[in-house]
């Protein structure tokens, strides 16, 4: 079968590889879409800090069922699926607490182990969800970051009626946006310096957003929601200036969470955190609870994913995928490859 692999920093290997062959506890999927993320594009120039060169990357990809383990129960050929691609021990302290997105021997699936950037792909069983019929194979390669922006908001406990604000407009921002919006905030607003973005989310639903470039992200905070301000911040960037922004403006006791991944140390001012009795969560993932409302969401048209998709090439053209990432920062959201 077809594969291809990041071999070095901007370099992609097209290769034939054998095709898996389905262990007791696996389905093997037939990758029909995949998505590239913000972190396969950091490991593309080998700038994550948690992927190594080489890589077949691919972690959020929907496709149909090949073939059945002799063990599994539930799933047939022919089956509408995706994957949650995390690999985890079910036996570490996080584990068994349910919070296996944290497990301590955590791996992901284009991350760490060969990912969707190939023709089939053996997934153990436990981790394959079926796809409703009214779910597109685009959108079932989307519920991965869906299910990143539910599990963002919901890292700051019930967001009903809270005032939000996201920073980045990026995909994951603008889902987690989406998703604050869906899970009952009053008001969400989403900052960055990408005009284009900045109207694809107006598109999408989220009715404040700042060009900071143009406004000061705090008087508009001010001008929109009075003197109180936001009472949570998404910080969806990953860049020393957006937390510093985050850590200056957020209101004395209100709460932060960290999503964006940070390709370098950045210097945190823990004076004002101590001061302003800030909390400072960070997230990673999600667990099954926030795919089934991914699902339910998309299906319900509450988050809407359409317009994020941006561009399409075929599996044997990933090189080009990431070159029209390249030449189109402003416009491309999420480049969908096709199997």
């Amino acid at each position: 079968m077809l594969q291809m692999k990041i071999t070095a920093p901007e370099k992609i290997t097209r290769g034939e590889v054998p095709a898996p062959v389905a262990e007791p506890h696996e389905v093997v999927i037939k990758v029909v879409r995949s998505g590239i993320c913000g972190s396969d594009v950091h490991a593309y120039y080998n700038k994550h800090p948690f992927i190594s060169l080489p890589i077949v990357i691919g972690h959020e990809f929907s496709g149909e069922i090949a073939e059945v383990g002799s063990g599994v129960t539930g799933f047939n050929p022919g089956d509408r699926v995706t994957v949650m691609p995390q690999i985890y021990c079910e036996d570490c302290l996080n584990c068994r607490a349910g919070r296996y997105n944290i497990c301590s021997s955590l791996k992901v699936i284009g991350c760490q182990t060969t990912g969707a950037s190939q023709e089939l792909l053996a997934v153990d069983s436990k981790l394959t969800l079926k796809l409703p019929d009214s779910i597109s194979y685009d959108q079932g390669a989307m519920l991965e970051p869906v299910s990143v922006g539910i599990h963002a908001c919901r890292r700051a406990g019930d967001t009903t009626n809270k005032k939000v604000v996201v920073q980045g407009a990026g995909t994951i921002g603008n889902l987690a946006a989406q998703a604050a919006k869906a899970l009952g905030a009053s008001s969400v607003m989403i900052s960055d310096m990408n005009q284009p973005r900045l109207e694809l989310a107006k598109k999408c639903g989220v009715e404040h957003t700042v060009n900071i470039e143009k406004s000061d992200l705090s008087t508009e905070i001010r001008n929109i929601w009075g003197e109180d301000g936001a009472d949570l911040f998404i910080e969806c960037v990953g860049l020393q200036s957006s937390i510093d922004q985050a850590i200056n403006i957020a209101r004395k006791g209100s709460d932060i969470i960290v999503a964006g991944v940070f390709g370098s140390l950045t210097t945190v001012n823990m004076g004002l955190v101590q001061d302003k009795e800030l909390n400072l969560i960070g997230t990673l993932m999600y667990t099954k609870d926030d795919w089934m409302d991914a699902i339910k969401l998309v299906l319900e048209q509450r988050i809407i994913l359409e317009p994020l998709m941006s561009a399409r090439f075929p599996l044997s053209e990933l090189d080009k995928a990431f070159l029209h990432i390249e030449k189109n920062p402003d416009t491309a959201l999420k480049v969908l490859i096709e199997s």
